[in-house]
């Protein structure tokens, strides 16, 4: 009976946070290459990151996004897909943040940063010019999806479960031509 309560409290935590999500995400062709840019929303709320990130834990969002050809009434021709990591860890002698950015399991770039305001902005935007090469193939037809997998949650220290956002999709858009 004493543990009704617990799970009871921690569920209404869970409840009050907001969840995360991804916004603003665009898609536009160039020269038969798809850049994407997008932000994930609400992705400090829970306390358990930030704690996580302050203790030295390795904190990390996995950012899944695929490209695919829309056929309506049919099922969609999946092009291709990408995984970019963004990890951050406290050293806490420097006080510092050690950010490292991998695409498809490779590092792209590390970086230090000191600022935690400008290192969760770092971690929440992705932008990704030339992500995806789709060769001659119409942009009008093509679609953008995208998701982030967040560092898992724990319920009663042991039991763990991954929070994720919900697939946000997008069409892509053809290259502006300036007069």
């Amino acid at each position: 009976m004493r543990l009704t309560p617990a799970i009871l409290f921690l569920w209404a935590q869970a409840a009050l946070a907001a969840d995360p999500q991804i916004e603003h995400l665009t898609a536009i062709a160039s020269n038969s290459h798809i850049s994407v840019h997008f932000s994930l929303a609400h992705a400090f709320d829970r306390e358990e990151i930030l704690q996580g990130l302050q203790s030295g834990v390795p904190t990390g969002f996995t950012y899944v996004v695929e490209i695919s050809r829309d056929r309506p009434s049919w099922f969609d021709e999946g092009i291709s897909r990408s995984r970019i990591e963004v990890i951050a860890t406290f050293n806490s002698v420097t006080r510092e943040y050690l950010l490292n950015y991998r695409r498809d399991r490779r590092l792209v770039r590390s970086e230090t940063i000191s600022d935690v305001v400008q290192l969760q902005q770092r971690m929440t935007t992705i932008d990704e010019p030339d992500l995806f090469d789709v060769g001659n193939r119409p942009p009008y037809k093509l679609r953008v999806r995208a998701k982030a997998d967040l560092t898992r949650g724990w319920l009663l220290y042991f039991i763990p479960w991954e929070i994720s956002t919900r697939w946000r999709s997008v069409r892509v858009q053809p290259t502006e031509t300036k007069p």
